[in-house]
């Protein structure tokens, strides 16, 4: 797929974000930007409507979730480079934890369907939670 079709966007406050950042620009091929979590969805937008074919996130969970929530019913697909802290959707979906090899899955790999459901219409990927669980995250990241 030519880079011109291919935006990339890195959460560089994830996790790993600087590493996914590398990761994306060694393989090449990608127009990298950073993106803040509060403006990834204009920023998918506008590569969407620029004919971007693929949009490639570098991030967590969060982010991830939020691309996804930007691209649901369009024809733009989602590659993700695991950015974040424990990377469950990636690590469900066997997309590799080593960036590198992200990177190259991101720009080379097949298209597959994944299920979304929304809550309070919120978009969410792969759990959406209440109550003591989030304490427990939270009392974590502290």
């Amino acid at each position: 797929m030519p880079s011109d079709q291919i935006r990339a966007f890195v959460n560089l406050a994830s996790g790993s974000g600087e590493a996914a950042r590398a990761a994306l620009e060694e393989f090449g091929g990608f127009d990298v930007a950073p993106c803040e979590p509060g403006q990834l969805d204009r920023q998918i937008e506008r590569a969407v409507r620029d004919g971007a074919e693929r949009v490639v996130v570098a991030g967590g969970d969060g982010t991830i979730a939020k691309a996804a929530a930007a691209l649901v019913g369009k024809e733009t697909a989602l590659a993700v480079v695991p950015g974040g802290t424990l990377n469950h959707f990636a690590k469900d979906h066997g997309i590799p934890t080593d960036p590198v090899k992200a990177a190259e899955l991101s720009a080379t790999g097949s298209t597959t369907m994944t299920d979304v459901a929304t809550v309070n219409g919120r978009v969410f990927l792969n759990t959406s939670s209440v109550g003591a669980y989030v304490v427990f995250v939270r009392t974590r990241e502290r």
